[in-house]
């Protein structure tokens, strides 16, 4: 016992099968994520661009936010810690990973003029969503799981995928930069946008009555999933940091 925080094993939902699979998809995700953190912080310092300064401080953001995930996750196991808002955790990937997404448009040589110009109020759109992501984690951790904080994280996810995938789009129908480093990081990334926002958007069945167990089962296959698809990503980093 380290003051109020107790240390051994707590099952999840009373099930050990369960929390032996979270347990081993949340280690796998936080080491997997820290990994991609830190070759994205080596690939900023050595590329040297700093039009793409963002774009690897967004991948930093989303390998150390992402490694936090798992380890309160992982603390929930061995502890009597208890983080309900680390739902909001991968939320906050997903957003960064939409964003990551958005600078790799405005990166690509198709697209460095005009930025800002891609739509009227897409500040004001981003401003909303970090909203979103504060009202998840702050409201989560103040009045627990409630159905109404479920319901606008997963639709939060959604939307946030659908924006980052807006921007995949543009980026990839653009003939111009196939084949660069750039569009092949972006092809990388794409799919870890997928599984992560799938993590927090399937609580929208906990919303739609479906038992909590079963949407637990279901989010840690996606867990494991985002982390294989970060790891991908992360070799493409170190390929191209070997590269540079």
């Amino acid at each position: 016992m380290a003051g109020d925080v107790e240390f051994g094993l707590y099952l999840l939902a009373d099930d050990p099968s369960l929390t032996f699979i979270v347990f081993v998809g949340l280690v796998l995700l936080t080491v997997i994520a820290a990994r991609f953190g830190a070759y994205a912080y080596l690939n900023m310092r050595a590329t040297g661009v700093d039009a793409q300064r963002v774009l690897w401080e967004y991948l930093l953001y989303v390998g150390f936010v992402a490694a936090c995930y798992g380890v309160v996750g992982i603390l929930e196991i061995v502890s009597s810690v208890r983080t309900p808002y680390k739902a909001g955790l991968m939320l906050a990937v997903v957003l960064l990973l939409a964003l990551a997404v958005r600078e790799v448009y405005f990166n690509a040589a198709l697209s460095t003029t005009g930025a800002d110009r891609v739509f009227t109020g897409r500040r004001l759109v981003e401003v909303a969503f970090v909203a979103v992501v504060a009202a998840v984690v702050f409201g989560i951790a103040v009045f627990g799981l409630r159905r109404p904080l479920l319901a606008l994280q997963g639709v939060g996810a959604l939307a946030f995928a659908g924006y980052g995938f807006w921007f995949g789009r543009k980026q990839t129908a653009a003939a111009m930069v196939q084949g660069t480093m750039i569009d092949s990081l972006l092809r990388h990334l794409l799919p870890v946008l997928a599984f992560a926002t799938l993590v927090p958007a399937v609580d929208l069945a906990t919303v739609a009555g479906l038992d909590r167990v079963v949407v637990m089962h279901v989010q840690i296959v996606f867990v494991i999933m985002t982390a294989t698809a970060l790891m991908t990503a992360t070799i493409k980093l170190r390929q191209n940091l070997a590269g540079l």
